[in-house]
């Protein structure tokens, strides 16, 4: 009795396995491939604090307009893998891990909000890794639409020039230049559509927005007697517009 009983189970489980079949499509399973493309990135400059060549430490107030707006524009490179899984022959759900490279930087010929002064600084916003969640829609078998949206870590980094001037800086020693950076996390949604060549390769062109987040950098290192300090806020938005081409495993 109890064997007649097992074969009825293995008969059902059996029956039911294609209502738990895993739906596939062009663009379900494993892949990877390369970006390049356009990118424009913003960098907002904002004093946060400027110290006296002094111990203990004193605030000096900001004067005047103590914010800079910076942007540049460059070619943007980048790889990516992700995992596509099928909810249904219309849909898919996944992830995807991102890198992306691009030679962007500006500069400052003075330091803004303490007064007249030649130290001159840069920015320069180096690479970001991405990982997100994707959805996307079939538009037909072989063309998809879809959305990414993402975890970004991207590094900052800062220098500066300060002449022996006398107005940042002891004139009675050498120039001085300092650097510094910051890690920051922030968000990218992209939105994109792509074309299935064959069963292996597709290709693909993505719009992405991103809130990269807000660098805290120290533009001069405060020394007694030598450097009054200036510690910094910098902001960092990114546009990038991209074509792209994917291997699927």
């Amino acid at each position: 009795m109890k064997t007649d009983f097992n074969k009825i189970i293995s008969v059902l489980a059996i029956s039911a396995l294609p209502a738990f079949a895993v739906a596939d499509n062009a663009f379900s399973g494993f892949q990877a491939g390369a970006t390049m493309g356009y990118e424009d990135v913003s960098m907002d400059w904002e004093a946060d604090s400027f110290l006296a060549p002094v111990l203990p430490p004193t605030t000096i107030t900001p004067t005047g307009d103590d914010s800079e707006s910076l942007d540049d524009s460059a070619f943007a490179y980048g790889v990516f893998s992700g995992y596509n899984f099928a909810i249904n022959e219309k849909w898919i759900i996944g992830a995807e891990l991102a890198f992306q490279d691009s030679d962007i930087s500006d500069s400052l010929d003075s330091i803004p909000g303490i007064g007249p002064n030649n130290t001159s600084a840069k920015v320069q916003v180096n690479a970001s890794y991405l990982l997100g969640v994707k959805g996307g829609y079939l538009i037909n078998e072989s063309l998809m639409a879809y959305s990414t949206l993402s975890a970004t870590l991207t590094e900052v980094e800062s220098s500066s020039a300060c002449p022996s001037d006398g107005s940042l800086c002891n004139p009675g020693s050498p120039a001085r230049s300092d650097k510094d950076d910051d890690d920051i996390t922030g968000w990218a949604l992209a939105l994109g559509v792509e074309k299935s060549l064959t069963d292996n390769l597709s290709v693909r062109a993505e719009y992405r927005y991103a809130e990269l987040g807000t660098a805290e950098l120290t533009a001069i290192d405060m020394e007694p007697g030598e450097a009054v300090g200036a510690d910094v806020d910098v902001d960092v938005k990114s546009q990038t517009l991209q074509i792209g081409a994917a291997y699927k495993f």
